[in-house]
């Protein structure tokens, strides 16, 4: 089930208590340190499989047709029936804090209490309400593309493409070329190489996203090790954006490349994805800021902040450790990474912006684990 307060003091003792599960022979030759890496890996494998199990147990994620988790809300559309022909969608709206029902569904901790109808559940009020269609963020943000033929038209062409070496999108933002050329030369981000023939933004092709190389990891003997590292390389590079002005907003693994091209060593890491426009690991009060409607998409005039960076950060940390996406902020705040990385984690994703580490002491925490 998942973890409660009472499960995270376990959590304290668990990795610790390895070293009693050794025996003598064993301990000889298993350093403290291996039983470390041993205790972590069991417990993130067995939590990472219980969060699964709890999203998926209840009737309406059989059904589901798409949802969207933002931070203490989310809005779901399930169907009543798997029969394409015959069955009727439905919409629910969930905002809570913890402790209310609306939350303790956010995290799977129990089911809709109500089927086959429009909900609406604020807290611990149940109400119903009328159907809302969907509309995801692809459409609202195409909606917003900005016309970038003259930037375009600056950059060099590049021809032949090679898709073994080559990855295109179409240019989005303005914003975006704009943070691209800046960092142009950078070793922490994604490098721009030009425009395709049919006007493409075109960068070299990586083989991993640090997702995959996340995965890979739970295969390796140096768990701890590895995801020490990779925290060290993004911070720099959050380090260096935030040092030309640029705020991600939406750090996660996804938007993190393994430029190593083997991702079962060590990699150096590259940021991509720096259109400024979405934020996957934001907590609620600058969640609400920007979507309220008084505050505009420019970066320059939102509540986004170095602290916003930070924050992702914590949930990359989170990704990184459970090999696996969060599915919502609530539940990653209602499990949080073992040690040696919770102390992070919270330092990282403390509510108010000024609360949270600085990018100088969160590399200065995680330089100082010993793996």
């Amino acid at each position: 089930m998942i973890i409660d307060q009472e499960m995270n003091q376990k959590i304290e003792a668990e990795i610790p208590s390895a070293l009693a599960t050794l025996s003598e022979s064993e301990a000889e030759r298993v350093s403290i340190l291996e039983a470390r890496e041993k205790a972590f890996g069991a417990y993130i494998d067995r939590v990472r499989n219980e969060l699964i199990f709890e999203r998926d147990k209840f009737p309406y994620r059989a059904l589901l047709k798409r949802d969207a988790y933002s931070v203490g809300c989310a809005e779901i559309w399930y169907y009543d029936s798997p029969d394409r022909e015959r069955r009727q969608e439905y919409y629910v709206k969930l905002e809570g804090k913890p402790g209310t029902l609306a939350h303790n569904i956010l995290i799977f901790r129990a089911d809709l209490p109500k089927y086959n109808c429009h909900l609406e559940i604020i807290g611990d009020e149940i109400k119903e309400t009328k159907h809302k269609v969907y509309v995801g963020l692809e459409e609202q943000l195409s909606s917003e593309d900005e016309d970038c033929a003259e930037e375009m038209a600056m950059l060099p062409l590049v021809s032949p493409l090679d898709p073994e070496k080559h990855f295109t999108k179409a240019p989005t933002y303005k914003q975006e070329i704009k943070y691209l050329l800046q960092c142009k030369g950078s070793p922490y981000v994604v490098q721009l190489l030009g425009r395709s023939e049919d006007g493409l933004l075109v960068f070299p092709k990586f083989p991993f996203s640090l997702m995959q190389t996340a995965v890979h990891n739970r295969l390796s003997d140096q768990r701890i090790r590895n995801i020490k590292n990779w925290m060290l390389n993004i911070i720099d590079g959050v380090a260096y954006l935030h040092s030309l002005g640029i705020i991600h907003r939406d750090l996660k693994v996804e938007n993190i490349l393994d430029a190593g091209g083997d991702a079962t060593s060590t990699p150096r890491l590259v940021i991509c994805d720096l259109q400024c426009m979405d934020a996957s690991f934001l907590p609620w009060h600058e969640f609400y800021a920007i979507n309220s409607g008084e505050i505009g998409g420019d970066c320059t005039q939102s509540p986004f902040s170095p602290a916003t960076d930070v924050f992702a950060l914590g949930g990359v940390l989170w990704q990184c450790c459970f090999y696996n996406s969060p599915y919502s902020y609530d539940v990653m705040l209602a499990n949080p990474p073992p040690p040696p990385f919770k102390d992070i984690f919270t330092a990282c994703t403390r509510e108010l912006p000024g609360d949270r580490l600085t990018l100088a002491e969160l590399r200065k925490m995680v330089e100082a684990l010993i793996c």
